[in-house]
């Protein structure tokens, strides 16, 4: 494949490029940390398969009225969410401006009346609503150079998610950390805000997912049937079934698992 880089610069110390090879348009800081993916002839599908984890809640809300991205990065989630939910409106957060900018120059970031992207901090934007919002999917993917961003990973934030989400609505978030104590620690306050929440570790990568909600049956992530799988896999071009068995394997305990075989 032909590797061409289209868009070069520096953040303070950090080098941050824009890479095309092939079809795929990718986000790298430091020479060799990818951000983010894009597929230039399919923008608005997810590639990374993270993105594909975090959207493991259209297995029990598969439309989503109201969204709030906090962490909008190059811009797969507003473009996938923008794209296969057209009746949906979006709220997308990141306080970094050279990043929304190039996930509008580069990303091909959608700018409509459907869309607003705020470059506020997420916790300071959630903080100052004066009124719960009653999302109904809240996404959080917030990094910065050093790992999960402190403003957001932590307990005082995720009562505010749980505050502006409608009874019925999911928290989805990604972690990963190279640190056990720290990712434990994020875990722990999301558990004393939501309950225990489902994992759903990336294969192959250190992400772990976790899903949370006030009033929601998240177990329908584990009791959808096949033709249901399939034909959300359709509409969103997303393997559910590997997500939905990726679920089961790390929520249900080995009895659990074998009691569904002949239910």
């Amino acid at each position: 494949m032909n590797r061409r880089i289209v868009h070069r610069e520096h953040w303070d110390n950090l080098l941050v490029e824009v890479i095309d090879n092939g079809d795929t348009r990718s986000l790298v800081f430091g020479g060799d940390v990818l951000q983010s993916s894009m597929s230039l002839s399919r923008p608005n599908r997810l590639v990374l398969s993270y993105t594909h984890c975090m959207m493991a809640s259209l297995l029990v809300n598969e439309d989503p009225e109201r969204v709030l991205v906090v962490g909008v990065g190059a811009g797969s989630l507003v473009r996938f969410l923008h794209s296969y939910l057209p009746s949906c409106r979006i709220e997308g957060i990141d306080n970094a401006p050279h990043i929304i900018k190039l996930a509008r120059g580069y990303f091909f970031l959608p700018e409509n009346e459907r869309l607003t992207i705020h470059n506020l901090d997420g916790f300071d934007y959630l903080r100052e609503l004066p009124t719960p919002r009653g999302y109904d999917l809240i996404l959080v993917d917030a990094f910065d150079g050093a790992g999960m961003a402190p403003s957001i990973y932590h307990r005082a934030c995720f009562e505010l998610c749980r505050r502006h989400l409608r009874p019925d609505g999911i928290l989805s978030i990604n972690l990963w950390s190279g640190d056990e104590a720290r990712m434990a620690e994020v875990r722990h306050d999301l558990t004393d805000c939501f309950g225990p929440p489902l994992s759903l570790p990336v294969p192959n990568r250190g992400n772990v997912i976790c899903l949370a909600g006030r009033q929601t049956d998240l177990n329908l992530l584990m009791t959808r049937g096949r033709s249901e799988l399939e034909r959300l896999d359709d509409r969103f071009d997303i393997d559910f079934g590997k997500i939905a068995g990726i679920c089961r394997r790390h929520n249900l305990t080995r009895r659990q698992r074998f009691a569904r075989l002949f239910s």
